[in-house]
């Protein structure tokens, strides 16, 4: 019923209309509060501009339909009147809220009908939040990314309503679940797994750290610097500079950049990888020493590793 329940969640546009009672799955997310109340509905044609449209309509009320596009009230009613419902987006956020939680608090928008911070939660890595993306066709997932980067939480859960991993919200501490994986739904209401969304986190943040730790190099590639093991030192050129702690991940991330041919990291990215915490705007809050400051370049709010050191 869960996979169900998502793609009517997906579906765009928000607030999209639903055949009342379709099927038995509706009825029983129906009684859970998933949906509004059933509510008379027509569907029309408008002959001026051709759109083909399905609206709510009160019972004595066809007199007055009009076009949502022109606003012409030359319309041709379409079939007989029918039952429809709308989903209640803000059912899902609140109930994943409230099984986290209770009723301690209530879901945060980020994002209208997109993004929502649902609860902190505790783990053996510490406090982290725990956030919900609707995803779909429309979403835009580069500007969720900066959304959940300006939250400003070193360690997050991100559930998603796709099954499918999306490279754009992906995190040194940040992992990305789908929902589908840690959920389930039936006629008696959501179930969420903690065990299982725990153990996804700590799996994800490990992996995250292992490919900070170990970046990529194809073979065919020619860079002008070189990370030692675990990223213990760069060099670059002739000039060595020691890395130590969260040092070595914030250089990883990036090379890691570097190495997919992008001209820089935004500083941003690459201190949330490193997982400092706090308002690190620049890399002297990084490393005081000299030499680190003198093999990284950073500019409006953009790092990356010089290639004119001697």
């Amino acid at each position: 019923m869960l996979k169900l329940y998502l793609r009517w969640f997906d579906r765009e546009p928000v607030g999209a209309l639903l055949p009342a009672k379709s099927s038995r799955e509706l009825i029983d997310l129906d009684a859970l509060g998933a949906f509004t109340a059933p509510r008379r509905t027509r569907r029309y044609r408008c002959v001026d501009c051709g759109l083909l449209d399905t609206v709510h309509v009160y019972p004595a009320g066809d007199h007055l339909l009009h076009c949502q596009q022109c606003g012409s009230r030359s319309i041709d009613l379409q079939d007989k009147p029918y039952q429809t419902v709308q989903l209640r987006h803000e059912w899902l956020p609140r109930t994943l809220s409230k099984l986290m939680v209770g009723d301690v608090t209530s879901p945060q928008v980020l994002v209208p009908n997109r993004v929502w911070h649902l609860a902190d939660i505790d783990s053996p890595r510490g406090q982290v939040a725990v956030m919900l993306v609707r995803s779909g066709w429309q979403c835009d997932y580069a500007a969720v990314a900066s959304v959940l980067r300006k939250f400003g939480r070193p360690r997050q859960i991100v559930l998603t309503t796709s099954r499918i991993e999306q490279e754009e919200l992906n995190s040194a501490g940040r992992v990305v679940i789908p929902l589908a994986s840690v959920a389930k739904l039936d006629a008696q209401g959501l179930w969420l797994e903690r065990e299982t969304l725990i153990e996804h986190y700590l799996r994800g943040v490990n992996q995250a750290r292992k490919l900070l730790l170990h970046p990529t190099l194809k073979s065919d590639q020619h860079l002008w610097f070189e990370l030692g093991p675990d990223n213990a030192w760069l060099r670059v050129n002739s000039r060595t500079v020691r890395l130590w702690g969260k040092q070595r991940l914030f250089v990883a991330s990036i090379a890691r950049a570097h190495i997919r041919n992008q001209p820089h990291r935004r500083l941003a990215d690459a201190v949330n990888d490193a997982g400092y915490e706090g308002d690190v705007r620049s890399l002297h809050q990084i490393c005081s020493r000299r030499d680190f400051r003198e093999v990284i370049g950073i500019a409006d709010g953009f790092v990356w590793i010089r290639d004119d050191v001697q």
